[in-house]
């Protein structure tokens, strides 16, 4: 027997195929209503409220999961949605997320005596996705209820692994506090990034807010552990170069080994993904070494040009690699260059770098302005050499859990 689906697809931008227009009129005979949504404003309850009140009052049971991530829902909507659900005998169960990952479903599913009906898509439950912004979604209608029970299940499950969590009047007090907080340090923060992206020259705010971060709690902060760990690989990292440079006739043999403790040195973890590549290539290799390690003296924009002339033929030797080896020459006239700097250097107001920098798009000339623009930056912060300045740059990046296969691999 074929399944009795129907569906349609809703777009907010075009008349009567809005979502709040669709979700208003699903209440109508409705018997059961499950709503998860990351999102829940102020915004949205004036259109929902009566009609919500009038299906409970008839009898339709509700369950509400509300997502609490980035301090996007409003307190005020949770307290009104709670004194309905906190009520004797209401048919209202509220609750809220409460896990480390992000809650973000949209469903809104409707259970009737002679089948289902599901809307899920991006429409979050507030003014903006229920009728103002660009959204799809599709509504099902299900006329044999098949689907309903996995909406159920999936909500049913989310309570028991405590995704989501009763919303209760302490749950939501304390949110409603750090919402308050969140909300008037985005103002702040906004104001600020607002003036650094519209100032005419350089801006080093943003910086010198993370650097704080950075080394609060000294001399215990992230920034010493950090400038532990790096000044001990950094000493590591040059040995190797310096056991390379007195050795280049070594036997091929040995050099996979000997380039990979080199790179376990460096802070920069996709170097390991072009290793293979690297090792295939071990007289040309320790020839650069030997090059650049007998001419460490040179200005950056020479010194790049060495490696680069014996790393343009290498898959795996690209510019992270190039300025890792630099760096670890001589931290106080070479910036480790990769996108996680050139990230920093941008938020400073220097844009006239390679978001992702290759041995393509980077030449010496660039090299040496990119070292002279970093140095820049390192005396304004008040860093003493391009380690700190490197530090600094790959908390900025990383801070806010920015997805690992952001990073640059340098496969060159």
């Amino acid at each position: 027997m074929a399944k009795q689906y129907k569906s349609k697809l809703l777009f907010n931008v075009e008349d009567g195929r809005d979502h709040k227009s669709a979700i208003t009129g699903l209440f109508e005979k409705a018997r059961s209503f499950e709503c998860m949504v990351a999102f829940a404003k102020m915004s949205a309850w004036k259109d929902f409220k009566t009609v919500l009140k009038t299906a409970l009052a008839r009898g339709m049971r509700a369950r509400m999961g509300i997502g609490l991530d980035f301090y996007h829902t409003d307190p005020t909507l949770l307290i009104e949605l709670w004194k309905i659900a906190s009520k004797p005998g209401s048919l209202l169960e509220l609750f809220v997320s409460d896990a480390d990952e992000t809650f973000h479903p949209k469903i809104y599913a409707f259970r009737y005596p002679n089948g289902c009906k599901l809307l899920v898509g991006s429409a979050n439950f507030t003014k903006g996705g229920l009728s103002g912004n660009y959204e799809a979604s599709i509504l099902i209608d299900d006329a044999t209820s098949e689907m309903m029970p996995s909406v159920t299940g999936h909500f049913d499950q989310l309570i028991d692994d405590e995704v989501l969590i009763p919303a209760t009047k302490e749950v939501i007090d304390r949110y409603a506090y750090e919402h308050e907080v969140f909300t008037a340090a985005m103002r702040l923060a906004k104001r600020k990034a607002k003036n650094t992206v519209f100032s005419t020259g350089n801006s080093f705010y943003t910086l010198t807010e993370f650097l704080k971060m950075m080394r609060e709690g000294s001399p215990n902060s992230r920034f010493d552990s950090d400038m532990a760990i790096r000044r001990e690989t950094r000493a590591t990292a040059r040995t190797h170069l310096m056991e390379m440079a007195a050795w280049p006739n070594d036997p091929a043999q040995q050099f996979p080994q000997r380039y990979d403790a080199l790179i376990s040195a460096f802070h920069s973890g996709g170097l390991k993904r072009g290793k293979s590549f690297v090792a295939a290539f071990p007289a040309e290799f320790s020839a650069a070494v030997t090059e650049i390690v007998n001419n460490a003296e040179v200005e950056p924009r020479q010194a790049f040009e060495i490696l680069l002339t014996h790393f343009k033929g290498i898959k795996g030797a690209g510019i992270n690699l190039l300025t890792e080896i630099l760096h670890s020459l001589d931290n106080e006239r070479f910036a480790v260059m990769n996108q996680n700097s050139v990230s920093g250097l941008r938020i400073a107001g220097f844009q006239e770098f390679p978001p992702r920098p290759a041995k393509d798009n980077v030449s010496p000339d660039l090299y040496q302005l990119y070292c002279d623009r970093a140095k820049e930056v390192r005396n304004k912060l008040h860093l003493s050499s391009f380690t700190e300045l490197d530090a600094l740059f790959n908390f900025v990046y990383w801070h806010d859990d920015r997805q690992e296969d952001e990073e640059e691999d340098d496969q060159g």
